[in-house]
């Protein structure tokens, strides 16, 4: 009786600790409030860039069409880009926002950019963090094509009182920690309170690809829909700007282990705010949503 009192005593220290460093970040960084477009339809289909989207779009296609689209990253690159004029797209590695015209190893980077400012001829909203504002890609999106409109969001990352945790993710103000640009996509949409939120390409496989060379290093193959899979090797995850170390396994296991926490926390948060999310991937690993298979474009 004594230690369950310790525990949750304990338990409430910690929470009222996290909620007043969360309160201060928020202070500190949260300046821009965040303001989301009314969503266009009641269904939307967030697309990741696994392997198995390939499959989804194959078999889904027309289904994915009907619904307002959500896509990330590079999903750019691929020739589907412009057959399904997403309305909807978001960014959220800071190393897009680094990238400038001087910029010799990112050719992925330099081709978005230079998709976006050629082919994109339809309305479509690209939600980028705060912290991107004034960056290269930013200023060449902003001047270069007014068909995209860019929406800044807080990456803000916010814990402790339930209440207090949903009531900054609810005003934009703070997110959970966006370990991959999916989680920041999903939390966007459920404050766009959507009906539902379908999850396509979301594999969330890359411990499949993981290696350990003779020096220790540590290799990961990243694989996506729309790559050719002999062009893509094993090459070195580092944890350095030098790229002199590379990640340790530990940290690697710890960060996939961040990926399936958030996607559980905004299970429960999607929940709060009557939001239904359905994991239609061909192939995935997320068990936090429930799973769902389309035919002939009904959800059984």
């Amino acid at each position: 009786m004594i230690e369950a009192g310790f525990n949750s005593f304990s338990q409430f220290l910690s929470e009222l600790f996290t909620s007043l460093l969360s309160l201060l970040k928020v202070v500190i960084r949260g300046r821009y409030a965040t303001k989301l477009p009314v969503r266009q339809q009641p269904i939307c289909s967030v697309l990741g860039n696994g392997p198995s989207l390939k499959e989804s779009l194959a078999e889904q296609f027309e289904f994915i069409r009907q619904t307002e689209i959500v896509c990330v990253n590079n999903f750019a690159h691929a020739a589907v880009f412009t057959q399904l004029r997403p309305q909807n797209y978001i960014i959220s590695d800071p190393n897009y926002f680094l990238f400038t015209e001087q910029t010799s190893d990112r050719d992925d980077i330099r081709q978005t950019l230079n998709i976006f400012l050629t082919r994109v001829d339809w309305a479509m909203t690209l939600y980028v963090p705060h912290f991107a504002r004034g960056s290269y890609l930013l200023r060449q999106i902003e001047q270069g094509n007014p068909s995209i409109n860019v929406v800044y969001f807080n990456y803000t990352v916010v814990r402790g009182f339930q209440w207090l945790v949903y009531w900054l993710y609810t005003t934009g103000l703070g997110m959970p920690q966006a370990q991959t640009v999916i989680i920041a996509a999903l939390t966007l949409m459920i404050n766009r309170k959507f009906e539902q939120i379908y999850l396509f390409g979301a594999d969330t496989s890359w411990h499949e690809e993981i290696r350990l060379n003779e020096q220790n290093q540590l290799l990961i193959k990243q694989i996506h829909f729309y790559d050719k899979p002999k062009d893509v090797t094993h090459q070195p995850v580092y944890s350095d700007a030098q790229r002199q170390r590379t990640f340790s396994m530990a940290s690697q296991f710890l960060s996939l282990h961040k990926v399936f926490r958030g996607y559980e926390v905004l299970r429960d948060y999607a929940d709060h705010r009557g939001v239904k999310i359905l994991n239609a991937s061909a192939k995935s690993y997320i068990d936090a949503f429930e799973r769902t298979k389309l035919v002939d474009e009904s959800v059984v």
